[in-house]
């Protein structure tokens, strides 16, 4: 579970600094990347008959991802894929949690999979090609063919131009076969006449995944918020959490678990606080044209050392991709604190957001 937060300096030369290190970072992501590509050996064949010879990429949101020689990157439809072949070694996971490790042999039944798992003592297992909803390739690649990004921007103006939002975005991720982490960066500056507010994220999770649905997550986070005249906030936490839902059309996931705090005021003394975590994720996925990702999730942090106080994180977003890779993103942010540490600030902070992003 990815739980949102925001990073910069207690004073205004550490937010300019913030400030360019989200540059720096979304223009390394904008960065075109080297590919190292595999040998093209996989074969997809389609349930019309048509044979492909290709790299297999990945399987996720029900399409999978492969490489072509002539072509370029193709996605196909995963219910549209009646045989699998491949030498790679694939990490593989079913709809309940099972994961498999293991290359693809020739099978004669449409609809399912041989993953033979390298055991000479063991014939190759059979599974429904319906059950499994994510695949990736572990081994063979460099690392730099491992990694997904994004980078987003976005300008909103207000009719009479009195009031103008900028908001940059970027992130990295990663799987292995039993482990997958996440960096994101995230800017606001609004400028609403004489009076300009800055919101800043930078967040990073580690997630063990087990052999079920279940996880186990580190998560280190730091936040700013000029409208709740936060200058710092520092959180480092661990969850343990499920994912309730899996398919190729959405899932849903939630967890539980403890964070040390540590926050700066403006005007007010640095406060060291426990809090228990309790969150929700949800997504859902749409590939018919526009293909789109409605998503959302929800944060309780209760106190545990200060009685009464609570915050909360939420968000919602639609985007949708409109070119390969290029999308338009809605997104609503909400924050709210019951407790703030100053009798004058402010409890919550929300906005919109529109942007306009590319992901690899």
């Amino acid at each position: 579970m990815r739980i949102q937060a925001c990073a910069a300096g207690c004073r205004f030369r550490e937010r300019r600094a913030a400030g360019a290190f989200l540059a720096l970072l979304a223009l390394v992501l904008a960065w075109p990347l080297p590919a190292a590509a595999a040998p093209k050996t996989d074969v997809v064949v389609l349930v019309n008959g048509d044979r492909l010879t290709c790299e297999i990429k990945s399987l996720e949101h029900n399409r999978l991802k492969v490489s072509t020689d002539h072509m370029g990157t193709v996605y196909i439809e995963w219910d549209k894929i009646a045989r699998l072949q491949s030498s790679q070694y694939l990490l593989l996971e079913r709809a309940d949690g099972v994961r498999y490790y293991g290359q693809l042999v020739p099978g004669t039944e449409d609809g399912r999979l041989q993953i033979d798992r390298g055991d000479t003592r063991s014939t190759p297992e059979n599974v429904a090609m319906a059950a499994v909803v994510r695949a990736q390739p572990i081994e063979g690649g460099a690392f730099i063919d491992r990694l997904d990004g994004y980078v987003s921007a976005g300008l909103d103006l207000s009719q009479s131009g009195d009031r103008t939002s900028l908001d940059f975005a970027g992130g990295l991720s990663s799987k292995t076969r039993i482990r997958e982490w996440s960096i994101d960066a995230a800017s606001n500056v609004t400028n609403d006449r004489a009076d300009t507010t800055e919101r800043y994220d930078l967040s990073g999770f580690v997630r063990r995944r087990l052999q079920t649905r279940n996880f186990y997550e580190g998560q280190l986070s730091f936040a700013n918020n000029s409208e709740l005249d936060l200058d710092l906030r520092s959180q480092l936490g661990g969850v343990f959490g499920r994912y309730f839902r899996q398919s190729n059309r959405g899932e849903w996931l939630g967890g539980i678990g403890l964070a040390y705090t540590t926050e700066t005021y403006v005007g007010q003394s640095t406060v060291d606080s426990v809090e228990l975590i309790l969150g929700t994720e949800f997504s859902i996925f749409r590939y018919d044209f526009p293909e789109t990702d409605i998503g959302g999730s929800l944060v309780v942090l209760p106190s545990l050392t200060e009685s009464g106080r609570y915050r909360s994180e939420a968000e919602l977003r639609a985007k949708y991709e409109f070119i390969d890779d290029l999308y338009f993103e809605l997104r609503m942010y909400g924050s709210y604190d019951s407790k703030p540490p100053g009798d004058g600030d402010a409890q919550s902070d929300y906005g919109f957001v529109t942007s306009l992003g590319y992901s690899f």
